[in-house]
């Protein structure tokens, strides 16, 4: 925690300011390495943040937070915590400027900056997102397996959440037949299942996330479905093997563009975005074409190339040689 503290002082110092207030989730949960701060789940800003100066660093929080967040996410890093009155206006963002008695910097402040530190892991982040993505895929495939046809897209996806224990779902998908082919991201529905479906789980705990998508095909395969299953599987081969250290993202990108047009669906990629950069969000940044975004060993990606009525999606761990360690497979 140390020297993620002390990656923060030195943009501060770059920027030449003196204090930050960090609360949205992502940062909070990277700074503390795997603390939660956030109440509600549909949101990026938690109830707690982290005033961090050159010298200090204080949790501000709701004194309705304060406690459960020194007991259980705060305990033996060192960092105290102040409450501040629920009721009082503008509440802890208020709070922390008056504490520091000068401008500070935020969360919005300070992306650009942070962004890129997040997205390189630790080696306890990527250990901890091999148990994330190992836990993630045993329960989608589980669900799959053992879905018998005619239940609703709505009935799968409440198997799979009662299969994921502690880990939290920021995004879960599910489509079944004809819906698969008319919606990228398709919400659970009471559509029954009869002929095939796609569900998709972007799972999240110590703040880190891992994206996977699976099918389950009830009927064999039309020729042309298998195609596109074998299509699209060459185009993550492509955007895979061109995520390498030192590459950016945009030669990703354009590899994938390529593999798209080689295998004779060259506009297919303008139909979804084609994945990024993953760690505590659930995605870090979306790769673009021509992104100049430098690739690091150490980073985390999800890649989720489409060709319609088809997708892949898998995270994996980037290392020093270029080698990917594919986290989102069950034992």
């Amino acid at each position: 925690m140390e020297r993620r503290l002390g990656l923060v002082r030195e943009v501060l110092d770059r920027r030449g300011a003196s204090h930050a207030f960090l609360s949205a989730r992502r940062n909070f949960s990277w700074l503390t390495a795997g603390g939660v701060n956030h109440i509600v789940l549909a949101t990026e800003a938690g109830e707690g943040g982290l005033l961090v100066s050159r010298g200090d660093a204080v949790c501000i929080a709701p004194n309705i937070e304060a406690r459960r967040l020194a007991d259980e996410e705060l305990d033996g890093l060192g960092i105290g915590v102040e409450a501040v009155d629920w009721w009082r206006d503008g509440g802890i963002a208020a709070a922390a400027p008056r504490r520091a008695r000068d401008q500070v910097l935020t969360d919005a402040d300070m992306e650009a900056d942070l962004e890129p530190l997040r997205s390189v892991l630790a080696p306890l982040d990527r250990d901890r997102l091999a148990i994330l993505g190992r836990e993630g895929t045993k329960a989608v495939e589980a669900a799959l397996d053992e879905m018998a046809p005619g239940v609703s897209e709505a009935e799968l996806v409440t198997d799979l959440v009662c299969r994921l224990g502690d880990m939290r779902a920021p995004v879960l998908l599910c489509a079944a037949d004809d819906r698969i082919v008319n919606y990228r991201h398709p919400l659970p529905s009471r559509m029954p299942i009869r002929r095939r479906v796609m569900l998709i789980l972007v799972g999240e705990r110590w703040g880190l996330h891992v994206a996977v998508t699976r099918f389950r095909e009830l009927e064999p395969l039309s020729d042309d479905l298998a195609a596109r299953f074998a299509a699209v599987t060459e185009v993550q081969a492509a955007i895979h093997q061109a995520t390498q250290p030192g590459a950016t993202l945009g030669d990703a990108f354009a590899a994938g563009q390529a593999a798209y047009a080689r295998a004779g669906f060259p506009n297919e990629w303008q139909l979804h975005h084609q994945g990024g950069t993953i760690a505590y969000r659930g995605r870090e940044r979306v790769a673009t074409p021509a992104d100049p975004a430098r690739i690091e060993a150490g980073m985390a990606f999800a890649w989720n190339p489409s060709i319609t009525g088809a997708k892949v999606e898998e995270t994996f761990i980037l290392g020093e040689d270029g080698r990917r360690e594919v986290v989102t497979q069950a034992d």
